[in-house]
C-alpha cells in the first residue's frame, strides 16, 4: 500500500511540474510570432521601396496577419508574468497600437504617397523592435 501511495505522489508531482515548461513554450511561441511579424514588416518596407502601391499594400496586409498571429498567441494562454514585470494587458495594448498604426499606413498607401507611407511605417518598426526587446528580456 505504501508503494502505491509513493507512486501516486510521484505522479502528482510530475503533473504539477508539467505546466512550467508549457508556460516557457508559450513565451517562446509568442516571441517566434513577434519575430515572424517583424520579418514580414521588413519585407513590406522593401516592397514599398521597390514596387507599386498594390504590392506594398498586399505585403502590409500580410504583416498585419502575422501581427494578429502574435495576438492569437497571447489569447491562447497568458504569458508567465515575471516579478515586477509587465502583464499580458500591456503586450495586448502595444499590439493594438501597432495594429491601429498599420491600418493608418494602409490608408496612406492607398492614397499613393510613398514618402507618407514610409513615414507611417517607420514608427511601426520601432514599436515592433521595442516589443521584441521586451519579450526577449522575459
Amino acid at each position: 500500500m505504501a508503494m502505491v501511495t509513493t507512486i501516486w505522489a510521484a505522479l502528482l508531482a510530475l503533473l504539477l511540474a508539467a505546466p512550467l515548461p508549457a508556460l516557457a513554450d508559450d513565451l517562446a511561441d509568442f516571441a517566434d510570432a513577434v519575430e515572424r511579424a517583424e520579418l514580414q514588416y521588413r519585407i513590406a518596407l522593401r516592397t514599398l521601396e521597390s514596387s507599386g502601391r498594390e504590392q506594398t499594400a498586399a505585403e502590409v496586409r500580410l504583416f498585419r496577419e502575422a501581427l494578429q498571429e502574435a495576438v492569437a498567441q497571447l489569447d491562447k494562454r497568458p504569458l508567465p508574468k515575471p516579478e515586477g514585470g509587465e502583464s499580458d494587458e500591456s503586450y495586448a495594448a502595444t499590439m493594438m497600437q501597432i495594429d491601429m498604426a498599420v491600418i493608418g499606413a494602409l490608408i496612406v498607401i492607398d492614397i499613393g504617397s510613398r514618402e507618407a507611407a514610409r513615414a507611417a511605417l517607420t514608427p511601426i518598426g520601432e514599436r515592433l523592435a521595442k516589443l521584441r526587446e521586451r519579450v526577449e528580456k522575459r
